[in-house]
């Protein structure tokens, strides 16, 4: 069954911005509070996020 929670649904979680979201998944930690980045982390874990690997590889085009 396929996931269908988005990072949508993880930002509106979290009260934080989709951009923010990418942030963290992406690794850029570095420019997110420890509040921010566990508050994002928790939204993911209670939501069972997981990428959307299609998604990914028309972004990064591979």
């Amino acid at each position: 069954m396929k996931n269908n929670v988005t990072m949508r649904d993880v930002a509106e979680l979290s009260g934080v911005s989709i951009a923010t979201v990418s942030r963290y998944l992406n690794g850029k930690n570095k420019h997110l509070s420890l509040k921010t980045a566990e508050k994002v982390k928790d939204a993911i874990k209670k939501l069972k996020y997981t990428p959307d690997e299609a998604a990914r590889n028309l972004v990064t085009k591979k």
